[in-house]
């Protein structure tokens, strides 16, 4: 997630170096998928000055090879520029690279706005004790960076959750669920109480360790629980189990925190 803000803000060619131990194969498919771009690995110990150096040298032939690649495609939007003003083609101009540029990221972020929550949006909210369940925002407190809600059970209490943790109740698009992807999942209802609540479903927060793609382009989903008893979670209830399985449109996925965050703070 820092990753994909970073190359939000910076608005120019990035490529990922990934520094860490042991196999993140899962990490980078992540990244892979959201920038299509495969990041330099070194997830092994450097044995030797010999080694090292060869690991910088494979890192500046990286750079090179994206250097070229940038100036390739500065060049094709000067030729494509120059064949239309010599009437060798017609049509609309193409946009230069540094409008690409600007459309692509203005793409991202409209894409990561859309992942915001925003007043009058239902959503997967959290009450207490890490557990999470369906309401509408009514109005955003800027003052705490908090939202007011309404449970869609009638419930009055914990009305007032931070905007990082609330989530749009909305199937995401399966890019955005990869392995390591925080989400909130479905697991046990609960009942009414008279004068109270109404019953419904209950919502956790999950981390994912798996994905399967099955028949009719649907992605089947493997993971966990990633709050406990140790946290003050309560795991007592009905049909708890640690770990879940389920389809991605089961799934909510909560907006970049820094995403929420930024967003929010310069309203």
């Amino acid at each position: 997630m820092e990753y994909q803000f970073a190359l939000l803000s910076l608005k120019k060619p990035v490529l990922p170096v990934i520094i860490a131990p042991g196999d993140i194969s899962d990490t980078i498919q992540a990244y892979i998928d959201q920038d299509g771009r495969i990041p330099f690995k070194m997830d092994s110990p450097v044995r030797g000055e010999g080694e090292f150096n060869e690991r910088m040298e494979y890192l500046a032939d990286a750079i090179k090879k994206m250097i070229n690649t940038v100036n390739t495609e500065r060049e094709t939007h000067r030729l494509q520029h120059l064949n239309i003003g010599n009437g060798a083609s017609s049509g609309e101009s193409p946009p230069s690279y540094e409008q690409a540029i600007e459309l692509e990221q203005a793409q991202l972020g409209q894409n990561i706005r859309e992942r915001v929550p925003q007043v009058g949006d239902h959503v997967i909210a959290h009450w207490q004790q890490h557990s999470y369940f369906t309401a509408t925002i009514v109005r955003f407190i800027k003052e705490t960076l908090k939202f007011e809600i309404k449970w869609d059970d009638q419930d009055e209490s914990g009305r007032f959750p931070d905007v990082t943790m609330v989530a749009l109740n909305k199937v995401p698009d399966k890019r955005a669920v990869t392995v390591g992807s925080r989400v909130f999942f479905p697991q046990g209802h609960y009942c009414g109480q008279e004068g109270v609540r109404t019953g419904g479903m209950r919502y956790h927060e999950g981390v994912v360790t798996r994905t399967e793609p099955c028949s009719g382009n649907r992605l089947r989903c493997f993971g966990h629980h990633l709050k406990g008893g140790s946290d003050g979670k309560w795991v007592t209830y009905k049909d708890y189990n640690y770990n879940f399985t389920c389809f991605s449109d089961d799934l909510r996925v909560a907006a970049n925190p820094y995403n929420v965050t930024h967003a929010y703070s310069n309203m």
